[in-house]
């Protein structure tokens, strides 16, 4: 496949005056560690790191180890490890250190094998806790798991107050912001009854599970999924961008459906409409307050920013993009893609260079300190 094909389109497309004073080698990251997970040669499952080296134009597997299933999330850790968490419905989750030795390892049906997890994790602000969404596989409620982060052992439980919980995070004072799809799921994870969607964000207190609020888009088909906190500026609000990944009947509407929900702490909208395709495989920080989200049906990397709030800017075409990570506070992102991993940076050039062969990529990627 010619060069041409394979990166389609990134360029910087917007000027670089409104954005933060940056170091040029700040700026220009020429190697990378990256976590993810994958699938190779069609037949095996493995999780592990790649070292990227932008100008010799390697991409060079540092480990890999085998799991039962493809991963979804990838999570950094202190010290260049991370945790990896299956693809929905997920039996497992475990902990690797910068070495690539399996440090520890949850297989949910140790806990009665009564739910499965939904394929994100996040640490509390003090990193002594874990959170994990989980979905009970005979009712579908959705719950979040709190456990150890020195051995992922389950301490508490509370309920997300609706189903399909896929990310969570957490805000400046620790509670926890719930992304509650609300897409009914088989217990093998299939939609169904779509009909009876009630997608959520809320709001929990992660001691007591007391619910602090709730917010809801008038459209019950736009599924909140993905979500990441902004870089704000300096006199400029602390926003959460939520990629939205429309479920309607109608092929036409959902075409049409916005891309991305922003909430401020108080209300959830929809500041853009321009069509995307309606299904955003992720969302991150980026320039000027704003967010990075990767338009993965329509083959697109758009920007939103909050000063030109109705516009999603084309920053880039890749075929089939996905995971997302902010980097240099912001300003750009890494970009896994169905065929390798693209750089765009407001400030230096883009890039994109292939996955190792026979490495079929997962949805989600991390960049290792």
């Amino acid at each position: 496949m010619k060069r041409r094909h394979f990166l389609l389109q990134l360029s910087a497309a917007i000027g670089t005056t409104s954005l933060p004073s940056l170091a040029l080698a700040q700026a220009q990251h020429n190697t990378l560690r990256v976590a993810g997970g994958w699938r190779m040669n069609a037949h095996d499952y493995q999780i592990g790191a790649l070292h990227v080296d932008w100008d010799k134009r390697q991409v060079k597997t540092e480990f890999a180890l085998t799991v039962p299933s493809l991963a979804h999330a990838i999570v950094p850790e202190p010290g260049g490890g991370f945790l990896a968490v299956a693809t929905r419905p997920g039996t497992w989750l475990v902990r690797v250190d910068a070495h690539g030795k399996l440090v520890h390892r949850l297989a949910m049906a140790d806990e009665g094998d009564a739910r499965t997890l939904d394929g994100h994790v996040i640490a509390s602000l003090d990193g002594h806790w874990l959170y994990t969404g989980e979905t009970d596989r005979k009712t579908g409620d959705g719950w979040v798991s709190v456990r150890s982060a020195n051995d992922l052992r389950k301490v508490a439980e509370h309920r997300t107050h609706g189903i399909d919980p896929h990310q969570i995070l957490v805000d400046a004072q620790g509670r926890l912001v719930v992304a509650n799809g609300g897409i009914p799921r088989t217990p093998t994870g299939d939609k169904h009854q779509l009909e009876r969607m009630n997608p959520a964000l809320v709001l929990l207190d992660p001691q007591t599970g007391e619910k602090l609020g709730a917010w809801s888009l008038r459209d019950k088909r736009l599924a909140p999924h993905h979500i990441a906190w902004n870089r704000p500026l300096a006199d400029g609000p602390t926003l959460l961008g939520i990629g939205l990944q429309a479920e309607h009947d109608d092929p036409d509407r959902r075409r049409d459906a916005p891309l991305l929900a922003v909430w401020d702490g108080k209300e959830l909208t929809t500041p853009t409409h321009m069509v995307a395709d309606g299904y955003a495989g992720d969302v991150a920080a980026g320039p000027n307050g704003g967010f990075v989200l990767t338009a993965q049906r329509a083959n697109r990397i758009v920007l939103w920013q909050p000063h030109d709030a109705a516009k999603l800017l084309t920053i880039g075409k890749v075929q089939n993009p996905c995971g997302l990570w902010p980097l240099d506070d912001a300003p750009g992102v890494a970009i896994g893609g169905g065929l390798g991993l693209a750089r765009w940076h407001a400030t230096a050039p883009a890039n994109m260079l292939r996955w190792p062969q026979g490495m079929s990529a997962g949805n989600h990627w991390a960049v290792l300190g």
